[in-house]
């Protein structure tokens, strides 16, 4: 632990990768619902659509990742926050369910923790924050294609 603590800090903050699978049909569906309005000449009626937008793009970028001396902490936006203790982790999946989560790109990673939870996250640096967890506990079980156990 104090090899992972050297090199990570007490903490260390991975932001979600932001995937264009999910970005581009939201900004498509948006505009293409905006066409009318701006045809129409009435900028008024564009304040809430244009909102809207904004409030959807600062939610994916604010989605990030932090672990910090024995947790986990998942945060979203200011209404999510989920706190999981690092020991507890079990296992990390590949996945690409495109399940309600905190992540903001369908390249997932399913943290299983505790006895049946998990919590699905879209690291945008996978290999160091998988890294960083196993530093941290060793016993966590890996299963991603790219991953490769050191001796």
């Amino acid at each position: 632990m104090a090899e992972a603590e050297k090199k990570y800090g007490n903490s260390k903050v991975y932001p979600s990768k932001v995937g264009l699978e999910l970005l581009i049909p939201v900004l498509l569906i948006s505009g293409a619902g905006m066409v009318p309005v701006i045809k129409d000449g009435d900028w008024i009626k564009l304040v809430v659509p244009i909102g809207i937008l904004i409030l959807f793009v600062a939610v994916l970028y604010s989605i990030s990742y932090e672990i910090k001396e024995e947790v986990l902490v998942v945060k979203s936006f200011f209404w999510f926050k989920k706190v999981i203790p690092i020991a507890s982790i079990t296992g990390i999946v590949e996945t690409y369910n495109p399940i309600s989560a905190p992540a903001a790109s369908l390249q997932r990673l399913e943290i299983l923790y505790d006895r049946y939870n998990s919590v699905v996250v879209s690291p945008k640096d996978r290999m160091g924050f998988i890294t960083h967890l196993k530093e941290l506990s060793p016993s966590i079980q890996v299963k991603v294609k790219k991953w490769k156990e050191k001796d």
